[in-house]
């Protein structure tokens, strides 16, 4: 599951500085901004967390459904095989009982199946939010990366730039 969890964390988005540079970017913007960005990673991470308990409980959900068809079934056959054996006055009521048990196992395995469909299409549903959120997370790190060369690009402008100041003469202070 730590295979979506992204390599940097809000913590590390907090703790991050930047040096100070000759018409750089204003501190406390980048510091403010950071701070949003920790904050909503954070809050993707809670939720990240929150989905993959949903998920542990639905596919646990989904195997105790599971167990208890295959019981249902264990318990039909029984039900069969003891008919069987009944005397021709007693097999009419135990071929009734058979086909009411039938028709209630027929429901169960559908109510059964219908749920471990609705726990699939759950299970489906978060899958696409994940790799929405993947998506949405990769867009903002290109974005930063984006933010970043073109600060560099800036810094490479500003060395390449020759500033010309004025000689001084002895005694003055510049």
């Amino acid at each position: 599951m730590n295979a979506m969890r992204p390599s940097i964390t809000p913590l590390d988005i907090r703790k991050r500085t930047f040096p100070a540079r000759f018409r750089g970017l204003d501190r406390n913007e980048v510091t403010q901004y950071l701070d949003v960005v920790a904050d909503d990673l954070e809050e993707l991470m809670r939720t990240l967390d929150e989905l993959e308990r949903e998920n542990v409980r639905l596919k646990e959900e989904v195997a105790r459904h599971r167990e208890g068809e295959t019981s249902l079934k264990e318990t039909l056959l029984l039900a069969q095989r003891s008919a069987d054996t009944l005397r021709a006055d007693t097999e009419r009521e135990a071929e009734r009982i058979v086909a009411e048990a039938n028709r209630h196992a027929d429901r169960l395995v559908q109510h059964a199946l219908e749920k471990a469909a609705e726990k699939e299409k759950r299970i489906r549903e978060l899958r696409v939010e994940r790799k929405n959120f993947h998506l949405k997370l990769q867009g903002m790190l290109d974005m930063f990366q984006q933010v970043l060369n073109f600060d560099k690009e800036e810094e490479d402008l500003d060395h390449s730039v020759a500033v010309m100041r004025p000689k001084r003469k002895d005694g003055e202070a510049v």
